[in-house]
């Protein structure tokens, strides 16, 4: 964990259903352009950093995985400091919590600059639109 975390931000989070809120470590913050502080996040600037043609899948996956307690991952794109976007990766996971609706926790972290002549498994299109 500490090899992939010492190149790339890599941070945890987890939503609680009964109240909405979103919490993240500071790396989760600094993937979606955001300031760390304490208590949970502001949902409407982190929706606002991912791109729009990615917000409906990404809401969608995440409603399915609240309410019928599955795991699920999502790779999007997040606007970056740049005029263009990154992709980022969440994967997450349903937990119950004795008393309340439950939680969803998981991990979001940035992918590696694609070097010239690389191919992985993300298409050739430019990260920027």
């Amino acid at each position: 964990m500490e090899l992939a975390t010492a190149f790339r931000p890599f941070g945890f989070w987890r939503f609680d259903i009964d109240s909405g809120h979103l919490f993240g470590s500071e790396d989760v913050s600094h993937i979606f352009g955001l300031d760390p502080h304490d208590g949970p996040m502001n949902l409407v600037a982190v929706g606002a950093r991912i791109h729009p043609d990615d917000m409906p899948l990404l809401m969608e996956t995440f409603e399915r995985a609240s309410a019928g307690r599955l795991t699920y991952h999502n790779i999007y794109r997040v606007r970056n400091n740049a005029d263009g976007y990154k992709y980022v990766r969440t994967v997450g996971k349903f937990r119950e919590k004795p008393g309340t609706a439950g939680e969803v926790v998981g991990i979001t972290y940035e992918f590696f600059e694609r070097r010239p002549g690389v191919s992985f498994f993300l298409d050739d299109a430019p990260v920027d639109d």
